[in-house]
């Protein structure tokens, strides 16, 4: 989806991917830095919806004219991460395995240790009801007034 996609040869700095098991679809958004001189804002996204039949649609919107783009991405920041959980000997009998709910994913370019200066990049999977979930969730929805067919 987003994660490998280009635009004007760079990656994505984010970008999120949503499957949806009972509709057959998925959505997935990236947000580019683009380093325009004229531009205060420099952020351009694209959003892929595609359907069980393969069909995508691809949209677009940009920071110059998507102010809920700022915020949503401040947010995204202070998002709690997962703390890894060693390997177990024992049998695993608390996951809890959902198959009829969405999946989602977030990958991010430029990930920062805590306070430090080191950088890392970083992939997380996730599913319904975790906190990249509920903030993908409020994200769409407050970015659906942004998109529009035409490349900013």
């Amino acid at each position: 989806m987003l994660k490998g996609a280009r635009v004007e040869n760079r990656p994505p700095a984010v970008a999120f991917a949503v499957y949806r098991s009972l509709s057959y679809r998925s959505t997935g958004f990236g947000v580019y830095r683009m380093q325009r001189p004229d531009a205060l804002k420099p952020y351009l996204l694209a959003r892929r919806v595609e359907a069980q039949s393969g069909k995508a649609e691809i949209s677009w919107a940009s920071s110059e004219t998507c102010p809920q783009l700022e915020p949503a991405l401040a947010e995204l920041a202070r998002l709690p991460t997962p703390v890894i959980a060693p390997p177990r000997t024992s049998p695993v009998d608390d996951l809890k395995l959902t198959l009829d709910g969405s999946s989602y994913f977030l990958w991010a370019t430029d990930a920062r240790w805590s306070a430090g200066d080191s950088t890392a990049g970083m992939e997380l999977r996730a599913v319904d009801d975790s906190p990249v979930a509920a903030w993908t969730e409020k994200t769409l929805k407050s970015l659906e007034p942004c998109w529009g067919p035409t490349r900013p």
